[in-house]
């Protein structure tokens, strides 16, 4: 579990660095630079190549996930792991290319009257899933080789610094909109070779064809568990983007409706930061104590994380919530509409965060066939509210499709590994984070906020002192009620290390 706390510590460390400059880039540059068209075609673009980068990947990366540990051997270069997954992927980016090229004329007809810009910027898809599915291989497997941290610093900070200066540089005027285009593309093709270089630097780049080999039982094994988590990678993306493209589908809503729900999204993802950095961690150590039946460690980072993932969630969803009055005073007009959307959306990301790593158990255990029914099913369930819930509410009825299909996927989950493995995580702490975080947001709540017609200044100086009474309120709670174990023993660890206490 030391691993895991230092090289969570770690990613978040670089996560939050990047939230900074997403938060700047993503939720005020940007917004106030672009048109909610423009920024609705970033957003469906990498929704778009998220989906395809996972079909491209052929389930490899989580096959890997499951099985690294029986290819796990430095001298014969891992047994051919990194160019397996290299040549697996690039069968599947090519069937990839297929069926976008196949596609064209029926996203050109449906897509010219409220999308154009979509229809015009079409086929910067592929490269964009090419340098995503390629940066996903080599992050991936440098988190098998126990560097979850490079990864993280790539794509949540460095990618995002070369996203603001490719923005500077749009809006200085020494780029036109299409130069800008291809600015932001190149943000993601550098992430990517860094991420190779990375790789290289570790003196991990195998790519021999004499080392690859495979037990005719780990190779059956192999296949099968990677179609299984192709289709649970896949229903994945496709939950995750299946909002922004009936948002931008419905005639009513179209691109610009997209690009404020993007927004919208975007405030929600801050809240599921720590819970991104823990699962790169836990991943590979929950998947080795299966390996050896050792059930106390999976139960011991089950309970931890569930635990620790709440209070991190709560204490970011209430500073999100109490802070969005003047986060709006700095947006253009018309994403106030997100208001709701950023509610239901980061309430969702908050129940993921509460039920731990249920998904990275089961989906390493034997039981792992279950948990790609659960996703393939979840999918069904996330169009079905959304084709419901969107003509009736616009974009906030996709948020609350979002919340509500989230909740039931980890309802069912938690059941599930409750009933198998006679694991229950949650104890009195969890109710107290709960209560402890709706108490802090209910205070921070009740002092009034600066005029709409204030300088905006004002609104800076009220989103600081607020934030710093929220972190002064829930972090001392936290530490005096001794909610988390792990929090009380790294606040005696800094204190003895500094303080000689």
């Amino acid at each position: 579990m030391g691993i895991i706390k230092r090289q969570t510590i770690q990613s978040s460390i670089y996560t939050y660095a990047g939230v900074a400059v997403g938060f700047f880039t993503q939720g005020i540059f940007l917004p106030n630079l672009l048109s909610t068209a423009q920024y609705g075609l970033l957003s469906l673009l990498i929704s778009l190549s998220l989906v395809m980068a996972q079909f491209s990947n052929l389930g490899i990366n989580g096959a890997g996930g499951r099985y690294f540990p029986y290819f796990r051997n430095a001298e014969r270069q891992h047994n051919g792991y990194l160019l397996l997954a290299s040549l697996t992927t690039l069968l599947g980016f090519g069937l990839c290319v297929l069926g976008l090229w196949l596609a064209r004329p029926w996203i050109v007809e449906n897509n010219q009257s409220q999308s154009p810009l979509f229809v015009e910027y079409y086929y910067l898809l592929i490269p964009l899933t090419l340098f995503t599915v390629y940066f996903t291989v080599f992050d991936n497997y440098a988190r098998l080789l126990y560097d979850p941290v490079t990864g993280t610093l790539l794509q949540q900070f460095a990618q995002r610094v070369l996203v603001l200066l490719a923005g500077v540089a749009y809006w200085l005027g020494w780029v036109t909109f299409p130069q800008f285009m291809v600015l932001w593309l190149l943000a993601f093709f550098l992430q990517m070779i860094l991420m190779i270089g990375s790789v290289v630097r570790d003196k991990a780049l195998f790519l021999s064809r004499r080392f690859l080999t495979m037990e005719p039982e780990l190779r059956r094994n192999l296949t099968r568990y990677a179609a299984l988590t192709l289709t649970t990678a896949l229903s994945t993306q496709i939950i995750m983007a299946i909002d922004k493209i009936m948002i931008n589908n419905t005639k009513e809503l179209g691109l610009s409706a997209t690009g404020v729900y993007s927004i919208a999204a975007n405030f929600a993802t801050v809240i599921a930061v720590p819970a991104t950095a823990l699962y790169k961690v836990s991943g590979a150590l929950i998947a080795e104590s299966w390996k050896t039946n050792d059930l106390a460690t999976i139960e011991s980072i089950y309970r931890k994380s569930c635990l620790n993932q709440l209070i991190a969630g709560c204490f970011v969803f209430v500073g999100v919530a109490a802070n969005l009055p003047n986060v709006f005073r700095f947006l253009p007009a018309g994403y106030e509409a997100g208001y709701y959307v950023i509610l239901w959306l980061g309430l969702g990301k908050l129940i993921d965060m509460a039920t731990g790593v249920n998904g990275i158990i089961l989906n390493t255990s034997r039981y792992y066939i279950y948990d790609s029914l659960f996703f393939v099913v979840l999918t069904f369930i996330t169009i079905a509210a959304n084709k419901y819930l969107i003509p009736k509410f616009g974009i906030n009825g996709a948020a609350i499709g979002a919340a509500l299909a989230t909740f039931l996927f980890n309802f069912v989950r938690t059941l599930f590994v409750g009933f198998a493995f006679r694991m229950q995580p949650f104890t009195w702490r969890n109710l107290a984070a709960i209560g402890l975080g709706f108490a802090v947001w209910w205070l921070a709540v009740q002092i009034p906020y600066p005029a709409t017609n204030a300088p905006k200044w004002q609104a800076v100086v009220d989103l600081g002192w607020r934030s710093a009474l929220i972190t002064v309120l829930f972090g001392s709670s936290v530490i005096v009620l001794r909610l988390s174990p792990e929090v009380s023993q790294t606040i005696n660890d800094l204190r003895k290390r500094y303080l000689g206490l």
